[in-house]
């Protein structure tokens, strides 16, 4: 299913002519990863940047301490590890399938002239970069100014507006995701999560199974943080 053609059927590629979509299918590598299986990790000369064809990839960063810390959840379309594309930055990250994944690996020069070429296709990155930006600095303010139960709520929005499906019992998250997970994308313990998970499934504005969460209710939890 996925081979060098499939990259064709992506919006981002879509404006490209055949010449410039021969040299990207020339040079562009795609490869299938496990659930835990490893991307990239931080580089000081980082020579790809990174486009998830299926599946879900979470990137992080961990602290001297050994703690990790999630910065947040790629979905299929999205370009990530992008910033070598767009200057000479290292790279900080790691980044992890999520899910079993399917990528594509672009070298960084086909990657900047490709969107030197398509002012569309610059657009479009710094459309996703600066998104993924705000819902990082949104989590840093909450981690600042709310307790555990508003940045778990906040957090539940961000992803149900990013990676949900509207449903008839409400907004189904695409990702599965464990409250030890959810605890280092707002940076609480496991049990805290547990504790606030357990009072927005009491107040129906949550339902979880398992790995499995659906927002029942995104309007209770945005009248939550409303009232702060």
């Amino acid at each position: 299913m996925y081979d060098a053609d499939s990259l064709a059927e992506l919006d981002w590629f879509s404006e490209l002519d055949s010449e410039e979509f021969a040299a990207l299918r020339a040079r562009a590598v795609h490869a299938a990863h496990p659930a835990g299986g490893q991307i990239f990790a931080p580089t000081h000369e980082p020579r790809s940047v990174y486009l998830l064809g299926a599946g879900s990839v979470r990137i992080y960063r961990i602290s001297a301490g050994g703690e990790e810390a999630t910065l947040g959840y790629v979905a299929p379309g999205e370009v990530f590890g992008e910033l070598p594309g767009l200057g000479k930055f290292p790279r900080d990250s790691f980044a992890v399938a999520h899910a079993a994944s399917v990528v594509w690996k672009i070298p960084v020069e086909v990657f900047r002239t490709l969107v030197r070429s398509h002012p569309s296709m610059m657009g479009e990155v710094i459309r996703q970069v600066g998104e993924r930006m705000k819902r990082v600095e949104a989590r840093v303010e909450d981690l600042i100014l709310r307790d555990v139960r508003l940045r778990l709520a906040s957090a539940l929005l961000e992803l149900s507006e990013h990676l949900g499906d509207p449903t008839p019992d409400g907004i189904r998250l695409r990702i599965q995701l464990s409250q030890m997970q959810l605890g280092t994308l707002i940076g609480a313990t496991r049990q805290s999560v547990n504790a606030a998970m357990a009072a927005f499934q009491t107040e129906g504005l949550v339902r979880q199974r398992g790995t499995s969460i659906t927002v029942s209710s995104p309007a209770g939890l945005r009248a939550l943080l409303d009232t702060d």
